[in-house]
């Protein structure tokens, strides 16, 4: 049975760069809003990983835990972390989650659980007669993406496999304003009785229904087969790409809220989510510019 477990410190300080000189007049000195902002947003992060695997389950976690002076913006993202660490592809309501003071407990304790849940699944599949010729699997990568004087991006890469035709693979995040560590985004419940998600504590467009929004990710959705050259030049052969779409001037926003990258705002859909699994992860990115008027003040913010 293989079981390793590493850390690795990142000991310095991460500075904004590009910050505006103090002003000296018959005040005093004045601090500029982005020195405030670099000050108030020290962070580190602690790189912790952990590994069990065997002829029936491997289970691999990583994440970036963070450490630093800003603790809205620490306190923010761990809650984070926390919550990615607690899912788990097998569940079907909604996961209760444990919110750990220390990182390596905290990917301790996921391992184990997700060892002895995948190791009990595979049990039981071979005692129901099915062949187990694969290994069932599960792994997680939780990391800082991307990190600006005003924010810093999360993603969640997570992949395994729980027999069937083929594995699974998502790859969602968030973003955090360093201001108040706030999540600029949304989180999104999905109603049973109305067969869809509702949004919720949504900070990041203004008007989430605009038609223009809409025409916006539409176009992005296209760009995203285009790269494959992929014909689709009419609407009704970019609705044939798709699946659930009935309205193809209303295709919704992804479930998981799209992410400050400095390449743009990147919308990502899931496998299924509105394609075919043949289709993959469905990701674009809209250019600042062209996606600004669309965001709330709290979002226009981050990308001052």
């Amino acid at each position: 049975m293989k079981y390793l477990l590493y850390s690795i410190m990142v000991a310095a300080a991460l500075t904004a760069c590009g910050h505006r000189a103090s002003q000296q007049n018959a005040e005093g000195t004045v601090a500029s809003e982005d020195q405030a902002l670099s000050a108030s947003a020290e962070l580190t992060t602690d790189s912790i990983g952990l590994e069990r695997e065997d002829s029936m389950v491997s289970v691999k976690v990583s994440i970036d835990w963070p450490t630093g002076s800003n603790q809205q913006l620490v306190s923010g993202i761990r809650q984070y972390i926390c919550e990615e660490l607690s899912s788990s592809i097998n569940q079907e309501s909604k996961p209760e989650v444990k919110v750990f003071d220390d990182g390596k407990t905290a990917v301790e304790a996921t391992v184990k659980r997700q060892y002895d849940d995948l190791a009990g699944m595979w049990k039981e599949s071979k005692e129901n007669g099915m062949p187990m010729d694969m290994t069932y699997s599960y792994f997680l990568h939780v990391f800082k993406m991307e990190e600006t004087e005003r924010y810093i991006t999360y993603l969640s890469k997570s992949e395994g496999f729980l027999g069937g035709a083929h594995g699974y693979a998502t790859a969602t995040g968030i973003t955090f304003s360093k201001k108040d560590g706030r999540r600029i985004g949304y989180q999104t419940e999905y109603n049973r009785e109305k067969d869809t998600f509702e949004m919720k504590d949504q900070t990041l467009f203004s008007n989430p229904n605009s038609e223009q929004l809409a025409a916006i990710i539409k176009e992005g959705v296209r760009s995203y087969f285009q790269q494959f050259d992929t014909d689709v030049t009419t609407d009704e052969q970019l609705k044939d790409m798709l699946i659930g779409v009935d309205d193809i001037n209303k295709i919704p926003l992804p479930t998981n809220p799209p992410l400050f990258t400095k390449e743009g705002l990147c919308f990502t859909y899931q496998q299924y989510e509105i394609a075919p699994y043949a289709a993959g992860i469905i990701s674009f990115d809209i250019p600042y510019e062209k996606i600004k008027p669309f965001l709330t003040e709290e979002a226009t913010d981050l990308i001052k």
